[in-house]
């Protein structure tokens, strides 16, 4: 009986971890704001420099002891890379690493309708 205690705790634990990796996996490069807020949701950093934008989203518990974090890169409201990173802090808020504006993609991406 405390086997199964233990097998059904471990998987109701491991089927509450997730990542980010299934919604970053449905924007491309070139998307605009308002896809990623459709796909991302509200983010819970934004800061800006310039034409450059860095969202902030995570996800508090993805793994074991770990949150999952993602930077999604907008310049002039389109998207122009995503970086990932891990904390460990106990939930998202502190773990949310200052912009290094220098990781930024730096080339852009020109859209023209045809």
């Amino acid at each position: 009986m405390k086997m199964l205690f233990i097998i059904s705790f471990l998987i109701f634990v491991m089927g509450g971890c997730g990542t980010l990796d299934n919604k970053t996996i449905l924007l491309n490069v070139g998307d605009s704001k308002e896809r990623v807020l459709e796909v991302m949701g509200t983010p819970q950093d934004r800061q800006s420099n310039g034409q450059l934008e860095a969202w902030q989203y995570c996800v508090s518990g993805a793994g074991f002891g770990w949150n999952d974090h993602k930077v999604i890169w907008l310049n002039d409201g389109r998207v122009t890379g995503i970086n990932s990173y891990r904390s460990r802090v106990s939930g998202c808020t502190g773990g949310i690493e200052p912009v290094r504006w220098e990781n930024a993609p730096d080339s852009v991406i020109e859209i023209r309708r045809r």
